[in-house]
């Protein structure tokens, strides 16, 4: 038992915690962990398993990789390759949050093709790059749970916390929006609740933020969107789109004075706030887009896809598990236990 590993990602203290509680768990099964990207870059000494997460971060997160930047990952893959090091790569995302280039995708590709073990947070996605990728022995880790949130935080206290109505039927969206169409997925959803005093809130919408100026034509097309997008939804529909980074203080107290948790997310494999949401006992509704249909599913919350809204009648008229039902729930997979048997039975331990 044990031996040497290297996640290639530095830690920070914004992190979602997703690296940092494996690295706990490796360190429970014996394992001495490293987590730096120098060190991947420029090893220091020899490492048994080398852990990549997402690839579009070897480079700052930056969409515009360039040929050189392709050449050097590749030949810095291959030279852990030609190391005997053991590549292990989680199977995030299938491409980048971020955007999609030629050169962009090729990172995912090389990580992916390079991987002697891919691992999978589901089994939609087992199965899909099993085919894709027969060469890669590939496993099933689940995403952990979340231990830095007040799960336990009150509904009322939270309510009291953030200023809002006992009255108030709330419906939020974590995480950051990335397109439009994952806005217009949520508000079409919340437009079919019945309820009278209905409330939205987005957590996170960067490309809806106040502009700062006006100076040119650009400029007043940005203001007229901002406008349309948060004035009229505003007063009209009482819809309210936040932007910029938030504290998980204020996270949890959000989660926890939320009658419903809509997940935005519309093609991407993965999300971890079905995870969060579950550990506050708060019902969910999702697309059910890659592996969050058998989540949501495990979970006995509803999956709609975009195309079902149209004949959805009400989002929260299925029965749903809720409160300590629901976290008990996702304790079954999720749990430590859990996701430290899968990475011994991965190990071989």
């Amino acid at each position: 038992m044990g031996g040497t590993i290297l996640f290639a990602y530095n830690l920070s203290e914004s992190d979602n915690q997703f690296v940092q509680i494996h690295i706990r768990m490796l360190e429970e099964l014996g394992y001495e962990v490293t987590a730096s990207l120098d060190e991947f870059w420029y090893p220091t000494k020899s490492y048994n398993i080398l852990v990549i997460n997402w690839p579009d971060y070897f480079f700052g997160w930056n969409i515009n990789i360039s040929d050189e930047e392709v050449t050097e990952l590749n030949k810095t893959l291959n030279s852990w390759k030609q190391s005997k090091t053991k590549i292990f790569t989680f199977l995030h995302d299938e491409y980048s949050h971020f955007g999609r280039g030629a050169n962009l995708n090729l990172l995912f590709d090389l990580c992916y093709s390079k991987s002697d073990i891919l691992i999978h947070l589901g089994d939609y996605s087992k199965k899909k790059y099993s085919d894709l990728y027969p060469d890669a022995q590939h496993h099933i880790v689940h995403h952990p749970l979340y231990t830095d949130f007040q799960t336990d935080l009150e509904r009322h206290v939270a309510r009291k916390q953030l200023g809002i109505s006992e009255k108030v039927h709330l419906v939020f969206v974590p995480g950051g929006i990335r397109k439009t169409e994952e806005i217009d997925y949520c508000i079409r959803v919340f437009r079919k609740l019945p309820a009278k005093n209905k409330r939205m809130i987005f957590q996170k919408t960067n490309f809806l933020a106040k502009p700062q100026s006006l100076k040119n034509f650009i400029d007043l097309k940005v203001w007229v969107y901002f406008l349309l997008h948060t004035c009229k939804f505003n007063f009209l529909e009482n819809i309210f789109f936040l932007q910029g980074f938030m504290k998980k203080e204020k996270l949890s107290a959000y989660f926890a004075a939320s009658d419903l948790i809509i997940i935005p997310r519309t093609d991407i494999l993965n999300s971890g706030n079905i995870i969060l949401a579950a550990q506050f006992g708060k019902r969910i509704i999702g697309t059910g887009q890659g592996n969050m249909n058998e989540l949501l599913t495990f979970l006995e919350q509803p999956v709609c896809s975009s195309e079902a809204i149209a004949a959805l009648i009400n989002p929260i008229q299925y029965s749903a598990l809720v409160g300590k039902s629901l976290q008990l729930k996702i304790e079954e997979f999720s749990g430590h236990a859990m996701v430290k048997n899968q990475w011994k039975q991965l190990l071989h331990l």
